[in-house]
């Protein structure tokens, strides 16, 4: 029987306020700066990542937990414009719904987050039901659900119970552990593990690329899709097949859930049936159309702007 929806995601939900247009590097303690640019936007890796997934062809559904508050009512509804399902989507009273702060250079982006519901949202607030309603179940900011992240290991071997495969972003570590001993709980039962390179140095204390792979597949990861940014990415499965692919030509605006964007690219391949090669070719192109405009959001629209990406040059040209 076929099932409702393609993909369900699980996790965060809270709106980014991206400030861009900054005069100079910083800010700086005891210093005034200037931006031309702001915008109020829905954030959030997994929302993100969802969302395009959505605009590129793909069915999908969230679960996540928002505050009584503006907040976590502009989200809900930022997700029900694009035509994702919320009825997984719950509402706290004790919680205030998180926010980021995303303050965006041409090269780069800084994130404050305050945490919110998402340090708090846990398999307690998730109908399991929901596992078996999806092809697939996505996951981001691993590093930031405090109180998902212990129960991802039981609620990922649900799902593949359910017949679902599984993805995981990891995204920053705030406390700057870095825990590869408790990642390795959930990467046995994960499809496909979305570090980038930090992440990847991070949690495998080696700058060796390479090496870095081979430590995450001795701890169970089967395929490993790693972002570089401008310099592309790398598709690494267990059973020895490695791919890479270079980044597009673009001039970048603003890099905030341009990740998440790589991330719903690829995994529109992936459940297409795709290789590795044209997994990465679509991520990355979905990636560098999402960095020419400000927000996760803002600048992928279909699958028809990733397919326009595809035909230029491969190279990165940051202004």
């Amino acid at each position: 029987m076929a099932r409702p929806f393609d993909v369900l995601a699980i996790g965060e939900l809270n709106p980014d306020l991206v400030l861009s247009g900054i005069a100079a590097e910083g800010p700086v303690l005891g210093t005034e700066q200037t931006f031309t640019d702001e915008v109020l936007t829905l954030g959030s890796s997994t929302a993100i990542a969802c969302v395009l997934m959505q605009r590129l062809g793909l069915r999908t559904a969230f679960a996540g937990l928002v505050g009584d508050d503006d907040h976590g009512r502009f989200c809900t509804a930022a997700l029900e414009r694009e035509g994702v399902d919320t009825g997984g989507v719950r509402i706290s009273k004790d919680h205030a719904t998180g926010i980021t702060v995303s303050i965006s250079y041409a090269h780069d982006r800084m994130l404050l987050t305050r945490a919110g519901t998402m340090a708090v949202f846990g398999p307690q607030d998730i109908d399991t039901s929901q596992l078996a309603s999806a092809r697939h179940i996505h996951v981001g900011s691993y590093f930031l659900q405090d109180g998902l992240r212990p129960a991802l290991p039981t609620l990922f071997a649900e799902a593949r119970r359910n017949g679902c495969t599984t993805s995981l972003d990891l995204g920053w570590d705030t406390s700057g552990r870095w825990d590869l001993e408790e990642l390795s709980a959930v990467l046995p039962k994960t499809d496909v593990i979305f570090p980038n390179l930090v992440e990847l140095q991070g949690v495998t204390r080696t700058s060796d690329i390479n090496d870095g792979l081979d430590i995450l597949h001795g701890h169970g990861a089967a395929e490993i899709a790693l972002k570089r940014g401008g310099a592309g990415s790398i598709a690494s499965s267990i059973d020895g097949e490695r791919q890479s692919h270079p980044g597009f030509a673009i001039s970048v605006v603003d890099t905030t859930g341009a990740g998440d964007a790589f991330n719903a690219g690829y995994l529109k391949a992936r459940l297409g049936g795709a290789t590795l090669s044209d997994r990465l070719a679509l991520g990355n192109a979905c990636g560098a159309v999402a960095a020419t405009a400000s927000g996760g959001t803002g600048g992928l629209t279909s699958l028809a702007d990733a397919h326009a990406t595809m035909a230029t040059d491969l190279s990165i040209d940051r202004v």
